[in-house]
């Protein structure tokens, strides 16, 4: 299987520990941890730990994309990434270990301008004998909300599928462009459905309207309450074995990882839900960014309740 990843936004992550992290005081670290960032690049980390090759593509800027795409090569990652001016950003996530709360400090980015147009005529080339487009994450504010729709239609050309996993008028403009999968936590479900979502059985009924716009497979994530998913006339929902989480930053990202992983294998959709909410569950156990390891996930996977909901045909 050849797949792609696109990091439009990449970053730095930095995590620092503080205990009772106080507002409007000094506050003083207890340790720092400085990790490569960027949703499309974390996928491409976990999937390297799975053994299944990517190429991480994106836009980087300045030394600190110089310093992203050394880190990623040294690491045994495949990169293809346009550079562009201005600097890569730097995001903050400090945890308190106090009350266990991450608060994310993301900054914005600098503009693509003229690397987007490069990107694009890149993109083309990397689809072509490619089998899965991962789309995720944020992107410069110049490309505008239809960048991902865009991709979607480029990939649909040559015949790959696309896993979708943003936010915002992204997500609704991509879901739009009925990608193969997508994959929004709760608050992003909202934000498609434009009102608050209340119960499971109002997460469903959304996550079914989608399915039934054409778009295979959708995975809700519910952070430590695990996921929804929704294929076919199939309707599952995971419950995750509890650990102390640390950092959600990069959760989502491994559920996108071992979702390739579930598809690559031929597995269930149970089996592809027990090894995503292991995935996700692992990897918000961690500091920073760092993701699940294939060995963590194949000796946890089994932990994870996986309940069917409703195999009724979907209307």
């Amino acid at each position: 299987m050849k797949v792609v990843t696109v990091t439009l936004n990449p970053c730095i992550d930095k995590t620092v520990e503080i205990e009772a992290f106080e507002i409007g005081k000094t506050n003083r670290t207890l340790s720092i941890r400085t990790d490569i960032g960027g949703k499309g690049i974390n996928v491409s980390k976990i999937l390297y730990s799975f053994g299944i090759p990517s190429v991480a593509t994106g836009i980087l800027s300045g030394e600190t994309g110089i310093y992203i795409e050394r880190c990623l090569i040294e690491a045994g990652l495949a990169t293809d990434f346009v550079f562009g001016s201005g600097e890569t950003r730097t995001n903050m996530k400090i945890y308190d270990t106090e009350t266990q709360v991450t608060t994310e400090i993301n900054e914005p980015g600098s503009p693509a301008g003229e690397a987007y147009e490069e990107f694009r005529r890149k993109i083309t080339g990397l689809l072509r004998g490619s089998d899965l487009l991962v789309l995720s994450g944020s992107t410069p504010k110049d490309i505008g909300d239809s960048a991902y729709a865009e991709l979607i239609s480029y990939a649909k050309h040559f015949n790959v599928r696309v896993i979708l996993d943003a936010d915002g008028e992204l997500l609704r403009r991509g879901v739009e462009a009925v990608p193969f999968a997508v994959k929004p936590n709760k608050s992003e479900l909202e934000h498609l459905a434009g009102r608050r979502l209340n119960s499971l059985d109002e997460i469903i009924a959304e996550a079914k309207a989608i399915n039934n716009m054409g778009v295979e497979l959708v995975v809700v994530s519910l952070g430590g309450d695990g996921a929804v998913f929704v294929r076919d006339s199939l309707v599952i929902k995971t419950t995750p074995f509890p650990v102390e989480a640390k950092s959600a930053a990069a959760a989502g990202d491994s559920m996108v990882g071992a979702l390739i992983y579930s598809l690559e294998h031929g597995l269930t959709l149970t089996q592809t839900a027990q090894v995503m909410t292991a995935a996700g569950t692992i990897t918000a156990a961690k500091d920073g960014t760092q993701v699940a390891t294939f060995g963590e996930i194949a000796a946890n996977f089994g932990r994870v309740k996986a309940e069917i909901i409703d195999e009724e045909e979907i209307e």
